[in-house]
């Protein structure tokens, strides 16, 4: 952290910024650090995890995991633009998970397990996510008149 003084104003600089959940990173352009909400996933996950092994059910840990976790992890994704290496590495994070609940080590089963418990592709969750966001905002009719006088105003 730099501070230097701007018409005998002092300012900081800061190399990164959380705001509500989201931590902006400074560079040309906006930019979002995914790091810490891997931290949170895995925390979240490794608590329910240790907790679900007496039930004995892998199928008790990923409902549970689609209730809990994947909230954490989907978090504000579709009001910001992520990076496919984001999107990656925060799918990468229910891969692993898998790994740990089925012991298996192939990638090939990973995607077929994803496939028959309803876990899909972080990106198309994030699309499906969008949408839904984009289809509540049209149905309210504040937004709709919100968008028109911005329109008309050329913002």
């Amino acid at each position: 952290m730099w501070n230097f003084c701007v018409v005998w104003q002092q300012s900081t600089v800061v190399c990164s910024l959380k705001y509500l959940g989201i931590v902006l990173l400074s560079d040309r352009r906006i930019t979002f650090c995914v790091e810490h909400v891997k931290v949170k996933f895995s925390r979240a996950f490794n608590c329910i995890y240790s907790r679900s092994k007496g039930a004995n059910s892998e199928l008790v840990t990923v409902e549970l995991l689609k209730s809990y976790c994947l909230l954490g992890l989907l978090y504000a994704t579709e009001a910001i633009s992520l990076t496919a290496t984001d999107i990656r590495i925060l799918d990468n994070c229910i891969s692993r998970v898998l790994y740990k609940i089925y012991g298996v080590s192939d990638n090939e089963s990973v995607l077929h397990m994803r496939h028959c418990l309803g876990l899909p592709n972080l990106m198309n969750m994030i699309d499906i996510r969008c949408c839904k966001l984009m289809y509540r905002l049209l149905g309210n009719g504040s937004f709709t008149v919100m968008c028109n006088v911005r329109s008309v105003l050329g913002f």
